[in-house]
């Protein structure tokens, strides 16, 4: 994977990236299960991608960020309208 860090790079394979705090748990207790499996997947792969995009192909933090909140904006339109995959 070329010039990663060695944990990025573990990060990335192993497709762990984050874990749910203890607040994270508490406020996602008593939701739809099929929600929080889709608010994972979204948040795991935003975060892969915003590293990927700053550490990977050298794009600077702003443009990083806000190519990552339109995709953001994509999962929230798709929460709202039920298109949960």
């Amino acid at each position: 994977m070329g010039n990663f860090p060695s944990d990025f790079e573990e990060m990335l394979l192993t497709k762990h990236i984050g874990y749910k705090s203890k607040v994270l748990k508490q406020r996602q207790a008593g939701n739809d299960p099929a929600v929080i499996t889709y608010a994972d997947k979204a948040n795991e792969r935003l975060r892969r991608r915003y590293y990927k995009l700053v550490l990977g192909k050298c794009k600077k933090n702003n443009v990083a960020k806000t190519a990552i909140a339109r995709e953001l904006a994509c999962y929230i339109w798709g929460m709202m309208t039920g298109n949960i995959a």
